[in-house]
């Protein structure tokens, strides 16, 4: 509303300007001279403030009829300091009696201007807000937190909202429970996986099928902490190994996401890649001789091969974590999408090692 209010306000200027110049001035003479009043008008761009937002709640899964907490925290990655911004939320009318608590400064539930502080590049200011939900209440909390600056200029609006999903959408994230045994091509007794994961992997006769695909656990086998590291975070991960070529994975058909929202899909992976294991077990030879992507099929899909998955990115990685993707995609009108991850060999080496852990589904509102 206040940027309106300074664009309706320069507008008017111009406009007065122009009547002021067309202006003639009748002299004694009878002659009409031209007088022209010039003033001055700069027009200097808003400061940039690049805020982004994210939500989470507690406990996870809800329970019904008891508390649950909200946590927002807002960040400003621009070079201009800010003392004001706008926070909308929309918070489920199933969940009552919240408050609403900032860390600092004042912020108003009704207009949702929080003022009263100085937010600075690379600084951070929280919410909480605590209320309860409803005891009859059995279905999935969507709720919805987008910002803006006040008297600044965002230049990255992709994330200046951001969704809770309360249960969350994505199960066994981390790959901390147990497993089971459950593939693309069913059951298979000798194939542990982690639980809510499918395992896939082609079956193009000159990849092939992996000798091994396992949840493993460090406390099983302390090699496993490294170095190198064969988990990212916790006691497990999922690793798939084959003395040749392949390609395989893993993906998770996901229900209940809200429609129109953005879904951001991501994963840690790092692969050994070698024709010798020699201590310490690193990667040799080609740098591009394995590589990880993630994709997200918007129709919830579950076949890995599918024209309609889009995929990141090939990632290059090894020895080390580090993230693949993210690969982002809208949700449709049926709330539903799968998500996948990949590895593949690109030559017959003794150890094409691939090893995955701390999936990571975000949900945010379309950029306006």
């Amino acid at each position: 509303m206040k940027i309106r209010l300074l664009a309706a306000a320069i507008l008017a200027l111009a406009l007065l300007l122009v009547a002021v110049n067309a202006v003639g001035v009748l002299a004694e003479d009878g002659v009409v001279y031209d007088h022209f009043l010039f003033l001055p008008l700069i027009m200097r761009p808003l400061p940039p403030a690049d805020l982004s937002v994210s939500i989470s709640s507690t406990p996870l899964p809800y329970t019904a009829g008891s508390p649950i907490t909200y946590t927002v925290a807002v960040g400003n990655a621009g070079s201009a300091p800010l003392t004001a911004l706008s926070l909308d939320l929309d918070i489920p009318k199933i969940i009552t009696g919240t408050t609403f608590t900032p860390t600092v400064g004042t912020y108003n539930v009704l207009s949702g201007t929080w003022e009263g502080f100085t937010l600075t590049a690379g600084q951070e200011v929280t919410l909480q807000i605590v209320g309860s939900v409803s005891s009859t209440f059995t279905g999935t909390l969507w709720t919805t937190a987008t910002v803006a600056p006040v008297a600044a200029r965002d230049p990255d609006l992709t994330d200046n909202g951001m969704v809770d999903v309360n249960p969350l959408p994505l199960k066994n994230p981390g790959f901390e429970e147990e497993h089971w045994n459950e593939t693309h091509y069913g059951t298979k007794p000798n194939r542990p996986i982690p639980e809510e994961w499918i395992a896939w992997w082609t079956l193009d006769e000159e990849l092939g099928e992996p000798e091994r695909m396992e949840l493993i656990d460090w406390r099983d086998n302390p090699a496993f902490i490294g170095p190198p590291a064969r988990m990212h975070t916790g006691y497990r991960s999922f690793m798939m190994y084959r003395w040749g070529k392949y390609e395989g994975g893993a993906y998770q058909h996901i229900t209940g996401l809200p429609p129109g929202t953005v879904a951001s899909f991501s994963i840690y992976a790092h692969a050994w890649a070698c024709n010798e294991d020699p201590p310490p077990a690193l990667s040799c030879g080609d740098p591009y001789a394995f590589w990880f992507r993630v994709g997200i099929d918007p129709t919830g899909g579950t076949d890995p091969w599918a024209e309609s998955i889009l995929w990141s990115d090939n990632h290059y990685i090894y020895d080390s974590y580090e993230r693949v993707g993210p690969v982002e995609s809208v949700i449709g009108e049926g709330g539903t999408i799968t998500v996948f991850f990949s590895g593949q060999g690109k030559w017959s080496l003794k150890h094409n090692d691939a090893y995955w852990d701390d999936a990571a589904l975000v949900i945010r509102p379309a950029a306006p």
